[in-house]
């Protein structure tokens, strides 16, 4: 198995925290595929452990599903499938961690706090790749972002942030395996990496500060309540994920021309128009678009979540015929924390 990992892992704090696009289809419409955790790969836990239990609530934007794949065949057309657990994602992870992950009698108990896990294609632009030619060999990415707590005498104390995108290189077809078979255990390999940093930090924390268990609920929360998720979206170009986020596009002077059935943005100033790939996006005062390797791509709203699909024919339906590798169609979904792309 050939993976990488971009991982961040730094102590938990809780700081103070400050209608879309008519989708070209729902995402529940599409077929879905199982993703199953490969347990017998996971050894149980080890004497170094020190949770005795495990509970996980799923706080993030999309609770429906664990991603979108796109299957490209040799001939005909892409197949996008939604990604699932056979059960709800918090109870299959919680299932997990309890039978291999957890240690009867150790000190604490854990709580985690699912904030992203969703499973997509490999991800990059045209820019990108110039810089950087071996990003076509990346296959697939698993973006997940954790919060966990140790529990003591019903305190929850704050012990670790997890965030990581884990990459799958592209084999020779003789040693590939299926894409949801090596999903299934590179999950299984992430929550260990996610127990055993958590359990490694909790014992430096015992006496440090904890917080409730309502305000860790409204922590995570608060970074739902963006202002374009809850009112109807203004005219104009978000010059960055901020003004998207806010509903408060800057840029007013500008025109959207079609070309080779691709939307493009023009900005005019000072008297002069030209052609900008450095927008965040923009918006016609109904519909959304996301600014994606040069190209608008059309983004919709489903529940919190938003999403585009994108590469080969951006304004495209979410079914279409394959074109360039490194213009591959696929559906991506947008992280409301960063506005970056998965």
């Amino acid at each position: 198995m050939t993976m990488n990992y971009r991982t961040l892992l730094y102590p938990l704090l809780i700081p103070a925290l400050q209608t879309a696009a008519q989708p070209p289809a729902s995402l529940s419409s599409l077929h879905a595929v199982t993703i199953r955790l490969r347990h017998q790969i996971s050894p149980p836990a080890g004497p170094d452990a020190c949770f005795s239990h495990f509970e996980v609530l799923d706080e993030r934007a999309d609770t429906c599903r664990i991603g979108v794949h796109t299957s490209v065949p040799d001939f005909g057309r892409n197949h996008d499938r939604q990604l699932v657990f056979d059960h709800s994602t918090a109870s299959e992870i919680a299932a997990y961690l309890n039978h291999r992950v957890a240690r009867a009698g150790a000190p604490y108990t854990a709580l985690v706090i699912l904030r992203t896990l969703w499973l997509s294609d490999a991800n990059y632009i045209r820019e990108e790749l110039v810089r950087n030619p071996i990003l076509r060999f990346e296959r697939t990415h698993i973006h997940l972002k954790a919060e966990i707590y140790a529990i003591r005498n019903g305190r929850y104390i704050p012990v670790l942030r997890f965030d990581t995108l884990q990459i799958a290189w592209k084999k020779p077809l003789y040693q590939e395996k299926s894409t949801y078979y090596e999903w299934g255990q590179n999950l299984v390999l992430l929550m260990n990496e996610l127990a055993d940093s958590a359990s490694r930090v909790a014992t430096r924390k015992e006496n440090g500060p904890w917080v409730a268990l309502e305000d860790i609920r409204q922590f995570n929360a608060a970074r739902f309540d963006a202002p374009i998720a809850e009112t109807t979206p203004a005219r104009g170009v978000y010059a960055n994920f901020e003004e998207f986020r806010n509903n408060t596009p800057s840029i007013q002077d500008f025109e959207i021309k079609m070309e080779n059935n691709e939307h493009l943005l023009y900005i005019r100033e000072s008297g002069k128009t030209y052609y900008s790939h450095d927008a965040w996006g923009y918006c016609d005062g109904k519909d959304i678009y996301v600014m994606r390797d040069g190209i608008l791509c059309p983004a919709w709203q489903e529940g919190k979540a938003f999403y585009i699909p994108a590469g080969a024919t951006a304004g495209s339906t979410l079914t279409i015929t394959r074109n360039h590798d490194y213009k591959q169609r696929s559906i991506y979904s947008i992280d409301m924390d960063t506005g970056d792309i998965y």
